[in-house]
């Protein structure tokens, strides 16, 4: 088991009651939309673990605003700064501008980009069956996110034992 899936299972571990909860609010829900449950956990800080509807994670976790998600892309195509920065101000002009200019001295963890591929991979889990919840994962320096079949916790021995 690699190192991060190791800590995602740690802190599911950790924050099994609202795994609980969030599965059980999930499947009770008839279809998905940006409403749908999520669950959203922090490695830091005082909140551990918050049910949220998918398309309010943007709400929780800093990101970059639509406008910057040009240059994000051509970052992680390997494009340098310099260039990724000259292209976007060609293309955009005073809205990439503006939006670079709002970015100074903040640290977004994710681009609206990703907000929107949590978005996919939770409709992708509400289809399967068993359902699968989207659990998001704040590091306080970066996000993960993964998917945890809802009957998961039906299986799970209570820690008492049988009896």
């Amino acid at each position: 088991m690699d190192d991060l899936k190791a800590r995602h299972e740690r802190l599911l571990e950790n924050h099994h009651g609202a795994l609980c909860q969030a599965a059980e609010r999930l499947l009770e829900e008839t279809a998905w939309s940006l409403a749908t449950t999520a669950l959203l956990l922090r490695a830091t800080g005082l909140v551990g673990s918050q049910l949220v509807a998918v398309g309010d994670l943007g709400r929780w976790i800093e990101h970059l605003g639509p406008d910057l998600d040009a240059f994000v892309r051509l970052r992680r195509q390997g494009v340098e700064v310099g260039e990724a920065y000259a292209r976007c101000r060609a293309l955009e002009g005073d809205t990439f501008l503006g939006a670079w200019e709002h970015l100074q001295g903040r640290r977004p963890l994710v681009s609206h980009d990703d907000l929107h591929q949590f978005a996919v991979l939770s409709q992708q889990g509400f289809s399967r069956s068993p359902r699968n919840l989207l659990v998001v994962v704040n590091w306080g320096e970066r996000v993960t996110a993964f998917l945890v079949a809802c009957d998961r916790q039906r299986k799970r021995p209570s820690p008492a034992g049988p009896g």
